[in-house]
């Protein structure tokens, strides 16, 4: 399902946007933490509800490193490079290397984490820092959302004047309601267990904007408990 292409906010508009975001997301979080530190200091409190308490502030934490972290990279493509200044990359000799670095991370997981990168692809036009993003992004989420026994696997071919990039995975797939809305800055998929919800919901705002500023697209098939298929198109031609 092909997702239209949204207009691209000034810095100016993008910035008050993150930084009054950020204001909402940070203070309810750390009331949670700060609560959750007072009854881990109870003499009483039990070692179930101990774990609860810690895990509790785990993710929150977690939710919260995601955030920032997402909001700077977000950021920092405004400070990127013109199209017309990117040197052509090959595929093949990025994509082989950050499947390697996840397969210990999906080894650990059960879930089975393959590729096919042909080495006569045409050269995409792209930073290849952004190329590395978007796979790292991709190849996370993918693996996150697969279970035990299932796979993640990346293929790239080509398609016109684009070559392709396919990361598939066997995961809990995503809800037809949820997909129009996944590419949207700060929105988490509210029919996900609570134990895949500490994202910060700009992974995939900032794959989108990345493929806005080389000229590319991104659009996604999904089916709950089926898997997702994530489509990336990177020009090859300026």
């Amino acid at each position: 399902m092909e997702k239209p292409t949204p207009p691209e906010l000034s810095l100016g508009d993008l910035k008050d946007e993150l930084i009054a975001h950020l204001m909402q997301e940070l203070c309810t979080p750390l009331t949670t933490i700060k609560t959750a530190l007072k009854l881990l200091e109870s003499p009483v409190v039990k070692q179930p509800q101990r774990q609860r308490y810690l895990k509790m502030i785990r993710n929150e934490c977690d939710r919260q490193t995601s955030l920032i972290s997402g909001a700077t990279r977000l950021l920092a493509l405004d400070r990127s490079p013109d199209r017309a200044g990117v040197k052509p990359i090959q595929l093949s000799q990025i994509i082989p290397g950050i499947v390697s670095t996840y397969q210990p991370l999906a080894a650990e997981k059960g879930v089975g984490l393959g590729y096919t990168v042909p080495d006569n692809l045409p050269p995409a036009i792209c930073v290849e820092t952004w190329v590395r993003q978007i796979a790292i992004d991709l190849l996370h989420n993918g693996i996150k959302y697969t279970s035990d026994g299932g796979q993640v696997f990346v293929q790239a071919s080509v398609q016109g004047d684009y070559v392709q990039l396919e990361f598939r995975d066997t995961g809990i797939g995503i809800a037809p309601t949820e997909i129009p809305k996944i590419f949207d800055r700060f929105y988490r998929v509210r029919t996900l267990p609570n134990e895949y919800s500490n994202g910060a919901g700009l992974g995939l705002t900032i794959v989108q904007n990345i493929l806005l500023r080389c000229g590319g697209s991104i659009s996604v098939v999904s089916q709950v408990g089926v898997g997702s298929k994530f489509r990336v198109l990177l020009p090859t031609k300026s």
